[in-house]
């Protein structure tokens, strides 16, 4: 994920001039974008692609929609599949397909009718996801309302490199969520069967509890 990261803003910094380009015609018109500072509004039925130290895309996109920068934000309605990588990402838009965010910083307040995979540092995630989840970070705070079943896996230097979890949204399918410290908030609703595996239980019902022990949650 970090080296993505490092790469995509190597490339950005490299790049004197921004470029633009169309291709293809009618409902396969795609576009891409490149440069120090990507950003643009876009209407287009296919594919579109920004690269960049600075990206910034909204508008709609029919097909799938790629990120990749040191600063991404977007606002758009992606009619495919989102890929969106960068030190800090934020989307606050719609994706009719899958979506997957790896990000130093991450913030997330979409509608997405499939399914998500985040890899961040530390990230929000709010919103909701018709889909399943699956997140792996240092520090986690879920919102959002997840209609499918979720995998939470804490990483990072602190907390014996297994991270912390704050659930305040709603689980309709369970699921797992591994990490040093886990808080479940008053508001938060939880359906189905909920595994926490955490070093100490929290508080709260409406799940099973395991103990972390020694064990990481990379590997769980």
């Amino acid at each position: 994920m970090l080296t993505r990261i490092l790469l995509s803003a190597t490339a950005a910094l490299a790049l004197s001039a921004c470029t633009y380009s169309v291709s293809g015609q009618g409902d396969s018109r795609s576009v891409e974008s490149a440069g120090l500072v990507a950003s643009r509004h876009v209407d287009v039925p296919g594919d579109a692609e920004f690269a960049g130290m600075f990206v910034g895309a909204d508008g709609d996109v029919g097909g799938d929609l790629d990120l990749a920068g040191a600063t991404v934000r977007s606002n758009a309605r992606v009619g495919g599949n989102l890929t969106a990588a960068g030190g800090r990402v934020r989307f606050t838009g719609t994706v009719a397909g899958d979506a997957q965010i790896e990000a130093g910083t991450g913030y997330v307040d979409a509608i997405i009718n499939g399914d998500l995979v985040v890899a961040a540092g530390r990230v929000e995630l709010a919103g909701r996801v018709d889909g399943g989840l699956e997140m792996d970070g240092g520090r986690m705070i879920l919102r959002a309302d997840i209609a499918g079943p979720v995998t939470l896996r804490g990483h990072g230097r602190d907390d014996h490199g297994n991270g912390r979890v704050e659930l305040a949204g709603r689980l309709q399918q369970g699921g797992v969520i591994c990490a040093a410290q886990v808080e479940i908030r008053r508001g938060a609703t939880i359906r189905g069967d909920l595994l926490v595996i955490a070093d100490q239980r929290p508080g709260g019902e409406g799940f099973r509890f395991e103990p972390l022990g020694n064990r990481s949650c990379e590997h769980i």
